[in-house]
């Protein structure tokens, strides 16, 4: 039965529908696993191990790998990329560039070697691992430093740093805990929006005067209690509706 996944390329994009035109929600990186929900003659639809998040990948992009193996690879400790310039040399003795956040514990399994910066060495900082990703261009439903919108930023980030939260912004916005300006420190997500129930945009607080998030590109721009004021025009960019602690 192919009920199984890992992905053993650099990043595997997910589709709406089972169709290379459709828009792409969402990627998977490098080690991740997934369960596969539907398997049709060319399309799968899958479901990631880390965040639940469904969509379709075309078979010719996928490792099917037993249960088995899947229930021991959930077992693994996790361990993430965090070099841009990483990568890893698989079975064949190919080198495989894999972005900050790949799922590099899933070596073993893939018979592959990573070299560059990894984590568990030592404890991340949240702000010098957002700053990772400055100046990678917006791309809706990314996931990568060559392309990475809004929340998969603030996942990717926290994913690094041991923190697990879902994959969209309005999703994100119903976890944690709200609190109040006076008690945000930097890491603390700002949601963004119409109002509390249509939130559109999320950034990572870098001190209580500055954020950095996905706008065109991965940015710093001020904030204040109105929102987002763009560090180039002076503008109110993105409307602020509350802070939340994860």
């Amino acid at each position: 039965m192919k009920d199984f996944g890992i992905c053993e390329l650099s990043v595997v994009p997910i589709r709406k529908d089972p169709t290379s035109s459709s828009e792409m929600v969402t990627q998977l990186l490098y080690g991740e696993i997934f369960r596969i929900i539907e398997f049709n003659e060319k399309w799968s639809k899958i479901s990631n191990e880390f965040d639940n998040y469904q969509g379709w990948i075309h078979n010719t992009q996928v490792y099917f790998v037993k249960k088995v193996n899947y229930e021991t690879l959930k077992l693994y400790d996790p361990v993430y990329s965090l070099d841009k310039k990483g990568y890893v040399i698989n079975f064949d003795n190919e080198k495989i560039s894999v972005p900050v956040g790949s799922l590099i514990s899933s070596c073993k399994f893939l018979k592959s070697k990573y070299f560059g910066k990894k984590t568990g060495a030592k404890d991340c900082d949240i702000v010098e691992t957002a700053k990772l990703y400055l100046n990678s261009p917006y791309l809706w439903g990314g996931r990568t430093f060559y392309g990475i919108d809004c929340s998969g930023f603030s996942q990717l980030v926290y994913k690094i740093l041991g923190i697990e939260i879902n994959r969209d912004a309005s999703q994100q916005a119903l976890q944690g805990k709200i609190i109040s300006r006076k008690k945000v420190v930097p890491g603390n997500l700002a949601f963004f929006g119409e109002s509390l129930t249509k939130i559109t945009h999320v950034g990572i607080i870098l001190n209580i005067h500055e954020i950095i998030h996905a706008y065109g590109k991965i940015r710093i721009d001020k904030i204040n209690r109105d929102g987002i004021i763009n560090s180039e025009s002076n503008k109110l960019t993105h409307k602020l509706i509350y802070f939340r602690n994860y």
